[in-house]
């Protein structure tokens, strides 16, 4: 993603963020919050991640939110994602596990039906790579921006589908060796509003 484009969601993003208050037509309902069960697809872009372990694979997770005001919510999110692959010079297998930790405050519209939602914050990643070579183990920090939709079954349901897509920027470095470990989520699941 470049830099203008990156701007451009921000811009979008923010606008979304403002504007949406003028255009709900129903009040929000009074929730405390959300339990959510996700299961999606990570892609890591980094040339040398895909050389080893492929290009991504397939992330599993929970997030919990809670009501703020306006329709704003204050979310956490916990993920899991390992790969095994092959190392490029010795052919050895390799694993790799990333625990993806993830903070932020979003904006659901108000709806009956359906309720589009927008927001971004900070995460955190442990991530473990074990190989004949080396084991390596590190946190590292970084942001996101996500955007999505909930399903409501009914008007009292306490749940509701979601789909989702999120955009991870996020760099591990390892002596001076530098590898982007965030990259494009996308995924769904089931929401119980409680």
């Amino acid at each position: 993603m470049t830099s203008r484009s990156f701007r451009q969601v921000v811009a979008g993003l923010a606008l979304l963020a403002i504007a949406a208050p003028a255009f709900a037509q129903t009040p929000a309902p009074k929730e405390q919050g959300t339990f959510e069960f996700y299961l999606g697809q990570y892609t890591i872009p980094d040339a040398r991640f895909k050389e080893v372990y492929g290009e991504g694979g397939t992330v599993v997770g929970l997030s919990l939110s809670s009501s703020l005001a306006y329709g704003f919510d204050f979310y956490a999110q916990l993920r899991g994602f390992s790969k095994k692959g092959k190392l490029t010079f010795t052919e050895e297998t390799t694993t790799f596990l990333l625990i993806p930790l993830s903070f932020g405050v979003r904006y659901v519209l108000p709806g009956s039906v359906l309720r589009p939602f927008a927001g971004g914050g900070a995460d955190f990643y442990f991530y473990y790579e074990n190989n004949p070579i080396a084991t390596t183990m590190n946190v590292v920090s970084g942001y996101h921006l996500l955007g999505g939709l909930y399903l409501q079954f009914g008007k009292d349901s306490p749940l509701r589908l979601f789909g989702t897509a999120k955009y991870t920027r996020l760099t591990a470095r390892e002596g001076e060796v530098q590898v982007e470990l965030g990259g494009v989520e996308y995924g769904g699941g089931i929401t119980i509003v409680f």
